[in-house]
Parts: structure tokens; sequence; C-alpha cells
């Protein structure tokens, strides 16, 4: 914002004059408000504590996605291992459920010991 002041041989009118003062106050106004607003510090912490919150809504957003992600990829892991495990001969399956029963039992037995 340049302004030209008249060499002392030129004299302002005055419609120069109150569009300088009027320059120069909405100047004054602008700084006094960001001075205003810098020293505001409830409204520095509402600020602080709005952008706290929009953080902390984005991580758990991000969170919640990962867990539906895994989630879907456990419940599709677990399909594939029962369709895996139908698809065995009956004598296989007969087998495989037997040795989960022993290592059930086994854990049982372990833990009543102890």
């Amino acid at each position: 914002m340049s302004h030209s002041t008249p060499s002392p041989d030129e004299k302002q009118t005055p419609e120069q004059i109150q569009a300088e003062i009027e320059a120069t106050r909405d100047r004054l106004a602008a700084s006094v408000d960001a001075l205003s607003d810098k020293l505001d510090v409830k409204a520095q912490a509402k600020d602080a504590v709005h952008e706290a919150g929009a953080k902390v809504q984005g991580a758990v957003g991000d969170a919640k996605e990962s867990v539906a992600s895994a989630a879907g990829s456990a419940v599709a892991g677990s399909r594939t291992l029962v369709a895996r495990f139908r698809a065995l001969p009956l004598g296989a399956q007969a087998g495989a459920a037997a040795g989960a029963v022993a290592l059930l039992v086994i854990v049982v037995v372990r833990s009543a010991r102890s």
C-alpha cells in the first residue's frame, strides 16, 4: 500500500484528506481486529478443542475401517477353512474332530493340575 504524501507545495483537497483518513481508519481497525483475535484465549482454546476433536474423530473412523477390514478378512478366511473341511472325506473330518477334542481334553487336564 503505497501512499504518496503530497509535497509541501501541493495542497490536498478535503476529499483526499477524508479518503486518507478513512483508509488509515480501515487499516487501524484491521490491525486491532487481528490483535484482538490473537489475545482471545477463550476462542483459541475452543479452536484447539475443535481441531483435536476432529483429529480424534478421524482416527476413530480410520480404526473402525481397519477393524471392519480385518473382520471381513477373518470371516472370509473362516469360510474358506469351513469349505475346505467340508470337502474332506467323512473319515478325515472325523479324525480332525477327534484330534480337536483330544487337544481340548489335554488343555483342560493341564489347567486343572496347575
